[in-house]
């Protein structure tokens, strides 16, 4: 029997038996894992409130023949307030579904760990729009996992874009205005926003919010990576 301890957040749920829970676990360093919290769905189970998702704690794990089990957790932050705001509640649970989708098993991924918890403190505490911090989080997510666009150059012929081009979801980024094509027009406005925000920190988030071209940059990418989903197999897309 080998024990872990390590951070982690829970990206999903589901009963097992009469008492347990099946749960997956985003960890920094060992990736997405999956654990039975065995008895944790009991009235005065310790691991009542460890389980459910969105909770970020300190988890102790025991691999007990080939399958890993919650011992103990030191919750550290259970994000409450996405509970009462429907609207960020389901921006939460598409991120969550996404990171399911996204992060490996095995696979570190301590950047995108910190990356999530920071966009999910701003989700449950800042006034920022939820869909200004999707935006936000879907950039990020897609740097890490090395799908961001190109941005600063046209994917057909390579020459530097400097101002309005066309967003080509296809083949993944900007086109300039001499070359043919039939995707959307964007802005220079939003197209430095989906090319700049994601090499920035999470924390500089709010400076995007007084830009007008950021529900513009927000659409268009939602086409990009709603393609990237389907092609990847990823999480479905925020309605």
């Amino acid at each position: 029997m080998s024990a872990l301890n390590t951070p982690g957040l829970v990206l999903r749920h589901a009963d097992y038996g009469d008492y347990d829970r099946m749960v997956t676990l985003f960890t920094p360093e060992n990736g997405r894992l999956d654990a039975i919290a065995r008895g944790c769905r009991r009235a005065k189970s310790p691991l009542v409130n460890a389980v459910e998702p969105f909770t970020s704690g300190i988890y102790q794990l025991y691999s007990r023949r080939g399958r890993m089990s919650i011992d103990q957790c030191e919750i550290k932050e259970n994000f409450y307030p996405l509970r009462t705001d429907y609207d960020r509640l389901i921006h939460g649970a598409y991120w969550l579904r996404l990171l399911e989708a996204t992060v490996v098993p095995d696979v570190p991924a301590a950047e995108l760990f910190l990356i999530s918890l920071k966009a999910l403190a701003h989700l449950s505490y800042s006034d920022l729009p939820p869909a200004l911090l999707t935006m936000a989080f879907e950039l990020h997510l897609m740097a890490q996992l090395g799908f961001s666009p190109r941005m600063d150059a046209c994917v057909r012929c390579g020459r530097p874009v400097g101002g309005d081009a066309r967003f080509d979801a296809s083949l993944g980024g900007a086109v300039c205005l001499s070359c043919p094509s039939g995707a959307p027009r964007i802005s220079n406005g939003a197209r430095r926003i989906i090319m700049k925000l994601p090499r920035t920190q999470f924390e500089k988030v709010p400076m995007v919010n007084d830009r007008p071209e950021w529900p513009e940059a927000a659409r268009l990418f939602r086409g990009y990576i709603n393609r990237r989903v389907h092609q990847e197999k990823f999480a479905p897309p925020l309605e």
